[in-house]
This record gives C-alpha cells, structure tokens and sequence, in this order.
C-alpha cells in the first residue's frame, strides 16, 4: 500500500503565484490551492491540509485545521492570520522572510532614487513629445549625501541600510529595540530616538509591522516634524501612517515627496487625491513581488514542512501565547 503524501494547500488564487509553487513543489508533496472566498471549498479541503500557506486566516477556520502541523505565512507581516487562534490549537505559524526582504529593500531604494530624479514625470514628459533637457535638473537630486531616516531595524531595515550605504549616505535609524553596538557598527548606522531622528533626515523610509505600537505613527505631528521638503518613503503597512494627513503635508509642499507601496484601505479609494499628486509615486503593494522572490518563498516554505515531518524545528517561528 502506498504512503499518503503530505498535502500542502496554498490559499492563492492567482495563476501566475499558483505557477511558482508548482515550479518550487517537490514531488513527493501533494499540493492543493484555494480561494480563500470559496467558504465551501475551505471547509472541505483545510481537514486535509498537512500544511498550509496563507495570508489571511482569520479564527474560524482554525478548528478546521484538524491534521496541519504548521502554518506559514506568505510574507513577514503576519497581521491578516489570528495567530492567537492557532497558538490555542497549538498551530505553530512561521513567516516566510526569503525573497521579501531583498525584494522590498530593493523596492525602497527604487522608490528613492525615481523620486529623487523624477523619474515618473520626466518619462512621462518624454512620451508627450517633449525634450526639456535642461529643465528637469532643477528639482532633481542626490541620493548621495543625504540623510536616510530608518524607521524599523529588522530584517528589511537592516538590507537597506546596507543597500544605501553604497551611496554615501548617513544612516540613522529607530527601533523599539535598539540593535547591538556591533550591529550598529557593521552597518554604518547611528540610533536616535523617534522624535529626533524625524527633523534630522532628508527620507524617512517605514520598515515596521502593523501593531497596536505602530498603527498611526506617523499623522499630522509627525509629518510636521519632518525635515521641510523631506521625502516619506512607506513599503511596510498601511495602518502605520495617516494618507489625509500625508496628503496636506505633500500638498503644501511641506514634505518633498512620497513613495507608497501600501494604504489604508487596500486598495485605496480611486477618488483619494493624494493618488494625483506629481510629487508621489505610488505602487500596488508589490514590493517584494518578483519572480526570484517567490520562487525562493516556495522553495523555503516546502523545506520548512520538510523540517517539520522531520521531527525538527522550523526557521522563523512566530512565538504567539495561547491566550
């Protein structure tokens, strides 16, 4: 007789992203993918479920979870799955950093450099039939030199940190938790508390999960704090910063620019004017989205249910108290 192979189900419904897992599935898993709005299919399939993979899970279908032995997250920021359901069900959930981290440090220093040189308007200006060569150089700018404000020092803080360092910026950064002198030090980068490091920095870019600590961080107060014509840089969540507010302050021309990988709510309202702004460049929540990044999501989310049918400990578990 042969032996049931583990099945993983993947809550994804997008072809091109259920075609990365395919390419990254080891033969000798199963693998099954949902639409998480399909309520029928969810509860006939996640008893099945060895593992799963998903974004948003919320309370209800945890008692669904009869067989699975580890849940992992699509990404890092893991606020859309009550983890503390399945920490009561004794569930372990995992995040999977591989691929976003590159992706969405790399993502943050595009958006920089395109804001920095106008890199949307100028192409923009090219394609209308245009050719202001000398024009355009008034209000455009170095990277070089400035100072990048970080807000958030983990895992995506940190690689752009090291991203930036390349062009000769000073690196200030802020962190509920302050990372260690030699961390500090390896990467070039100086701590100073929030409200400090806001007036002191030409680009503040925002790399901290949604929690109740970060939710509204930055609104009215903060953006007024900021350095006059500083650039507000936000591929982390939408909830950690106030769009009206960021809105009047970029209007104004108190702050310089904004790019914007993430709103509140997604997506955001196609009459919201901050969406018409020149001096904002906005993109659909795709930072770390790229080929390369998923496959290498895939590949570490099958060789981490590889660990668990081993007996062993899976990498980036997520330590939630059963409440």
């Amino acid at each position: 007789m042969t032996a049931r192979r583990p099945l993983a189900v993947f809550i994804l419904s997008h072809p091109w992203l259920q075609d990365m897992v395919v390419k990254a599935a080891p033969s000798d898993f199963d693998v099954q993918f949902l639409d998480g709005a399909d309520d029928e299919a969810m509860r006939s399939i996640l008893p099945q479920a060895d593992f799963l993979m998903a974004t948003q899970l919320s309370a209800k279908w945890v008692p669904f979870l009869t067989r699975c032995k580890l849940v992992q997250h699509q990404g890092v920021g893991y606020d859309g799955i009550d983890a503390g359901a399945l920490a009561a069900a004794e569930i372990p959930l995992a995040v999977t950093p591989e691929g976003t981290t590159i992706g969405v440090a790399e993502h943050t220093i595009l958006l920089i450099l395109a804001l920095s040189k106008q890199l949307v308007l100028v192409h923009e200006s090219l394609r209308r039939g245009e050719y202001d060569q000398i024009g355009w150089r008034a209000n455009s700018h170095f990277f070089f030199g400035k100072t990048l404000g970080i807000i958030g020092f983990g895992r995506i803080g940190r690689r752009v940190a090291h991203l930036a360092g390349s062009f000769d910026v000073r690196l200030l950064y802020y962190d509920a938790v302050r990372a260690a002198p030699a961390v500090e030090q390896a990467e070039g980068v100086q701590y100073l508390p929030f409200d400090e490091l806001l007036p002191q920095a030409d680009i503040v870019t925002v790399h901290v999960p949604s929690a109740p600590d970060t939710r509204g961080l930055f609104g009215a107060k903060e953006f007024a704090r900021m350095k006059a014509g500083a650039l507000f840089i936000n591929t982390s969540r939408g909830d950690t910063y106030d769009m009206d507010a960021l809105y009047q302050a970029l209007s104004t021309g108190e702050l310089g620019g904004a790019g914007l990988d993430v709103f509140n709510p997604e997506p955001p309202p196609p009459d919201h004017p901050i969406r018409r702004l020149p001096n904002v460049i906005c993109t659909p929540h795709m930072a770390t989205g790229t080929v390369e990044a998923h496959l290498q999501k895939a590949q570490a989310q099958f060789d981490n249910f590889r660990r668990v049918l081993h007996g062993e400990t899976p990498h980036n578990l997520v330590s939630i108290a059963p409440p």
